[in-house]
């Protein structure tokens, strides 16, 4: 019992002892820092103890040298930037982009330890810098309009347009399938924001930066034109070569290597656009108002007409067709769908299950019409259109059985109907 006491007596002794040595210790360590924190505070010119740059220490400089050990650190970290796309490397340096490191900041921000505020206050916040250290980074800055532009540039280089997927009529009535080919695009917004934190607190990559540029696919896929396998309709009108026939040109250019995607209208106005002198029409013969003329864009009535019966022979449903108050030269009695800018248009829809391709050619003096799509569509049926008195129907066949007749459309023109139409064929 009495051994034990005095065990616990001789500890406790120890521990006072001990406790009394590290409390001296600590007392004689925060005074050497106080000392030094002193005389920190006394000379106003220098940085308080335990700030450190980078993990570098900088106790104790003045502005000068604190600024030259700034400089030095930002001159390592700064360094161009490399980009690399397919093999090819793109550099943009410092001075392109004005970046610039913040040097005044940082002295700013070393020197604002410890002072400012009161002198307890003043005090207290240097013994806990000189206890627990500070760090202060070197952040820097940048023209964003300069950096947008050399990316741009870069974007240039790398960009590609998409190729639509293409139809073509080879020896009169094969169908030639192209296939389409995917774009590129370098998303500069999205880059410069993803470098911008790099660039402002001075964390430059080393290595080169590889550029995902996104893909950007054409309007018609290969896969839009996969199931077309034939020609479904086709009409061809003819025409007189000069200015009418340019017009004509320009028109049936703007109508071709087009696609109908089920359920689609498409608009003939909203697909050529306005008949204008700028976009290369010419002034040639129309009818305004009843009265013959000369306007920009004279014969492309050609082309919508040529359009809609090679529309009514693949099967597809006109929704907006306007005769003219003449009957046409080119073209057979109501098989005629007169446009004007802004004014009359020509609709059809596709109801097929699948997509319908366009071509127009016009060549010489001939513009032909051609609705390509899948075969199956039509159910085997073979379709024709027929006049009956001054009423249009569509016929769908089976063999010689008609097996669906659609009228279209009774037409009144201001003169009479020839005995001959104008050369025509489907």
């Amino acid at each position: 019992m009495e051994t034990s006491e005095v065990q616990k007596f001789n500890l406790k002794n120890f521990l006072s002892t001990k406790g009394a040595a590290v409390a001296a210790a600590t007392v004689a360590f925060v005074g050497v820092g106080t000392l030094a924190i002193s005389d920190s505070v006394a000379d106003g010119n220098t940085i308080v103890p335990g700030v450190r740059v980078e993990g570098q220490p900088i106790g104790g400089l003045d502005r000068f040298g604190a600024e030259k050990i700034f400089t030095n650190i930002a001159a390592q970290k700064i360094h161009p930037l490399t980009f690399r796309y397919e093999g090819q490397e793109f550099e943009v340096t410092p001075e392109e982009i004005a970046l610039t490191p913040q040097i005044d900041k940082a002295a700013q921000e070393a020197f604002g330890y410890g002072r400012g505020g009161s002198a307890v206050g003043n005090f207290n916040e240097q013994v806990r810098c000189f206890l627990n250290g500070r760090n202060v980074h070197i952040t820097a800055q940048y023209d964003a309009a300069l950096l947008n532009e050399k990316l741009n540039a870069i974007a240039a280089k790398v960009n590609r347009d998409p190729v639509n997927a293409l139809c073509k009529i080879a020896d009169g009535n094969v169908v030639e399938k192209f296939p389409g080919v995917i774009g590129k695009k370098l998303n500069v917004e999205k880059l410069a924001a993803s470098l911008n934190e790099p660039l402002t607190t001075l964390d430059l990559p080393r290595g080169v930066i590889d550029l995902e540029p996104e893909d950007v696919a054409p309007f018609i896929t290969t896969e839009d034109i996969a199931a077309i396998d034939s020609i479904l309709g086709t009409y061809s009108t003819y025409y007189y070569p000069g200015d009418r026939g340019d017009n004509i040109w320009l028109a049936a250019n703007s109508i071709s290597n087009k696609i109908v995607r089920p359920s689609w209208t498409f608009s003939f106005n909203d697909t050529v656009g306005e008949r204008t002198w700028d976009k290369g029409y010419k002034m040639a013969g129309v009818i305004i108002n009843g009265k013959a003329d000369i306007d920009y864009g004279g014969g492309v009535c050609q082309v919508s007409s040529t359009l809609y019966n090679a529309v009514l022979l693949a099967g597809l449903t006109p929704t907006e067709r306007t005769p003219h108050y003449f009957q046409s030269s080119y073209i057979g009695y109501g098989r005629d769908a007169t446009v004007a800018d802004g004014q009359i248009d020509f609709k059809f829809r596709n109801d097929l299950p699948h997509n319908v391709y366009l071509i127009a050619e016009a060549y010489g003096s001939t513009i032909s019409v051609y609705v390509l799509g899948t075969k199956a569509d039509l159910g085997g049926a073979d379709i024709s259109v027929v006049l009956d008195g001054n009423s249009l129907y569509r016929l769908w066949y089976n063999g010689d059985d008609v097996i669906k007749s659609e009228y279209l459309h009774t037409d009144i023109y201001e003169t009479p109907k020839p005995a001959a139409p104008a050369p025509a064929r489907a």
